[in-house]
């Protein structure tokens, strides 16, 4: 019975006293806006690195790879700091703009790895007219084949990017762990707020990896059908 009411007061202390659900939706919000920006910034740039390492000559392939390896490399926390506490040109950037674009050049790193990889392994054999025919497809041709060949890379990292949304709150940004943090010290329940918040980030992963799955058998069902396709006799007319 004490223990029912134990849970009770924790439930009631972390998720309504105070209007603490208001807070949690919003940083729900905080947390899904941090995630999305920061994967289209990493879809983007990737593509564009990506680009850089697979075709262009050495200087600016070796430009390419330099990024490639410092945006991956460098603790995903200090490229935020950077850019929060360091003005650029001048102007000082907003805390959630910060987090994002900290978090989506690390992810640009690794997904510029991801497709470059992909391309190089597709590309083996062909000869260099061939590749430099490719390079002026690579946006429409080259890269749509490689993010589909590696879906799995990619759904991997979507995950990670959603995790590191955690590290906004280095510098203020009222995002999910952020809220759910301050909430169980103020109510004295830190066990009851991060076993809940954990919940709430394995929902969100859990959707991530759906939503991958589902593509991942598409691409494996069309690419089936293809196959059927290709292979099917052709009728002569007698």
């Amino acid at each position: 019975m004490y223990a029912l009411l134990g849970i009770t007061d924790a439930v009631y202390s972390n998720l309504i006293s105070g209007g603490a659900y208001f807070r949690i939706i919003k940083a729900i919000i905080v947390t899904g806006i941090i995630t999305v920006a920061a994967w289209i910034i990493a879809m983007i740039l990737g593509m564009l690195v990506s680009y850089l390492t697979c075709y262009e000559k050495k200087l600016l392939s070796g430009i390419g790879r330099a990024l490639c390896f410092i945006l991956r490399s460098c603790p995903v926390v200090l490229l935020i700091w950077l850019l929060y506490y360091v003005p650029v040109v001048g102007f000082n950037v907003p805390a959630i703009a910060a987090a994002a674009l900290g978090i989506g050049l690390y992810g640009a790193g690794s997904y510029s790895e991801i497709l470059t990889r992909s391309a190089k392994r597709e590309m083996e054999g062909f000869s260099e007219n061939i590749k430099k025919s490719l390079s002026h497809s690579h946006f429409t041709a080259v890269i749509p084949e490689a993010i589909e060949n590696s879906l799995f890379e990619i759904k991997r990292l979507t995950v990670l990017l959603l995790q590191f949304s955690s590290l906004a709150g280095y510098i203020g940004v009222g995002e999910l762990t952020n809220v759910m943090s301050t909430i169980g010290h103020r109510n004295m329940y830190p066990f009851f707020s991060i076993f809940f918040c954990i919940v709430l980030y394995l929902i969100a992963a859990a959707i991530i990896e759906a939503i991958f799955n589902k593509l991942i058998l598409r691409v494996k069902k069309r690419r089936e059908k293809e196959d059927i396709e290709d292979h099917k006799p052709v009728e002569t007319v007698e």
